[in-house]
C-alpha cells in the first residue's frame, strides 16, 4: 500500500505524537508498504529524506508560530502533488491549530475517494496560547465539529480521548477506533533494590505535567533514613519555576537535571535503573512514558484522572488523586521502596509497536482496499 501521513511540525523531535508516527511508519515500511510523511520543516532539515525505511517530505514553516499552524507551503505542495503521490490511504495527525483542518478540507475537495483517517491527539487542557486558553470552546463549536466530518475514521490512543471526542466534538462512536500506543522492549527479569531510592520523571517540563508535585514530596523523604535522588529527563518552559521551587524547599541537592535523551537504549537504561517513575499530570491523552517505564519493570505512580487512570489496573502502576497530597505521595513512594512490587504481566493496553502497527495496517487495508 501507498500510505501518506501528514503532520504539522518535525516528526523526528521528542513527543508522543512524533514517536507514534515514526514507529508506525517504520514498522509498516518493514512490512513492505510504501510510506511517506509530509511535515513542516522547523529545524532547517533536508527538504526530502529517507528515514528508517520511509520518506519524509518537509515544507518551509513560513508562518510557523504566527497563524496557529497555518502553512501555505505545505498546503500548496499537497494541492499540486496529491494526485502524483497517489496514496491508497491518508492519515492526518493533530487537532490543535489550523493546519489539519485546511489540509483535510483540501484533500476531501480534491480527492474525495481517498480514505482519510484523522488522529486528533485531542488534549482538553493543552492550551499554551491565548486562542487555546480563552477561545477553546468557540473553536470547538465553529471549527472542530465541522472538521470531524472530513475523516472517514478517527483513531485515538485512549478511551478518555474517545469520550472527549464524542462529548465535545460530537463524533459518532462508530467512527472512532482506540489503538493504544506501543513499546519497543520489555523485560520480565526482576529488579533488585539498594539503599538509594532513585526517582524518575521523563517528559516535557510544563506546569500541567505535575513535576512540581514530585518536588513538593521530597521534603518528606528527607525525614527518612535513606539516600534518594530525583532524575528529571526533559526540557521545557517550566524548568526555571521548578528549579526555584526546589531551592525554596531546600531539596535542590537531590535533583539531577538532564535534557531529553534521544538514544533509546540509554533511555531504557534510565528507566531500568530507577526505583519509581512518576507522571502526575493534570491531563494526558495516553502517557507513553508510563508504558515505557512499566515495560522496563519500574513501578509507576500516576494521577487518577484522564487517560492515566486507565493504567492503574496494570500490575505495578499506582494511582493518586489530583492534585497529589505531597505527604501521602511520599508515603506511597516509601511503601513501594520497602515492599516487593510485581510489575506486569500487562493487558493488551501495553503491547509492542510491531503489534500496534498491525492494527493500523488492518485499518488501512480495510479502508484503502489495497493489498
Amino acid at each position: 500500500m501507498r500510505i501518506l501521513t501528514i503532520k504539522n511540525g518535525e516528526i523526528t523531535h521528542q513527543g508522543g505524537i512524533n514517536k507514534t508516527i515514526r514507529e508506525v511508519n517504520f514498522n509498516l515500511a518493514e512490512r513492505g508498504h510504501d510510506c511517506t510523511v509530509i511535515t513542516t520543516n522547523t529545524s532547517s532539515l533536508p527538504a526530502t529524506e529517507s528515514y528508517q525505511g520511509y520518506r519524509i517530505i518537509r515544507q518551509p514553516p513560513e508562518w510557523e508560530g504566527k497563524l496557529y499552524g497555518l502553512n501555505r507551503g505545505a498546503y500548496q505542495y499537497l494541492e499540486k502533488n496529491l494526485r502524483h503521490l497517489d496514496p491508497d490511504v491518508i492519515h492526518v495527525h493533530g487537532y490543535h491549530g489550523l493546519f489539519s483542518p485546511l489540509v483535510m478540507r483540501m484533500i476531501k475537495k480534491q480527492q474525495p475517494h481517498i480514505p482519510l483517517i484523522f488522529s486528533p491527539h485531542f488534549g482538553v487542557f493543552s492550551h499554551a496560547t491565548f486562542l487555546g486558553q480563552h477561545l477553546w470552546g468557540t473553536y470547538n463549536r465553529l471549527v472542530g465539529r465541522r472538521i470531524m466530518n472530513f475523516p472517514d475514521l478517527v483513531i485515538t490512543a485512549s478511551q478518555f480521548e474517545a469520550r472527549n471526542l464524542e462529548q465535545i466534538l460530537k463524533v459518532e462512536p462508530q467512527k472512532i477506533r482506540v489503538i493504544p500506543h506501543g513499546i519497543n522492549h520489555h523485560t520480565n527479569s526482576p529488579k533488585g533494590k539498594n539503599h538509594t531510592l532513585n526517582l524518575l520523571y521523563v517528559g516535557y517540563l510544563l506546569k500541567l505535567k505535575g513535576v512540581q508535585y514530585i518536588i513538593e514530596a521530597l521534603p518528606y523523604l528527607t525525614r527518612q533514613d535513606l539516600d534518594f535522588k530525583l532524575r528529571i529527563v526533559g526540557e521545557g518552559p517550566y524548568q526555571a519555576e521548578l528549579k526555584g521551587l526546589a531551592r525554596k524547599l531546600g531539596v535542590d541537592q537531590y535533583l539531577e537535571w538532564e535534557g531529553f535523551i534521544p538514544d533509546p537504549d540509554r533511555l531504557r537504561e534510565c528507566y531500568r535503573a530507577s526505583d519509581v517513575f512518576l507522571l502526575l499530570s493534570q491531563s494526558e491523552n495516553y502517557g507513553i512514558v508510563v508504558t515505557e517505564a512499566l515495560a522496563m519493570g519500574t513501578p509507576t505512580i500516576v494521577t487518577n484522572q484522564t487517560a492515566l487512570e486507565e493504567f492503574v489496573s496494570e500490575p505495578g502502576c499506582f494511582g493518586v488523586n489530583y492534585p497529589p497530597d505531597p505527604e501521602k505521595l511520599a508515603r506511597l513512594i516509601m511503601d513501594i521502596h520497602h515492599h516487593p512490587v510485581q510489575v506486569g504481566p500487562f493487558s493488551d493496553k501495553i503491547r509492542t509497536w510491531k503489534q500496534v502497527s498491525g492494527d493500523y495496517e488492518k485499518i488501512y487495508r480495510d479502508l484503502g482496499g489495497a493489498s
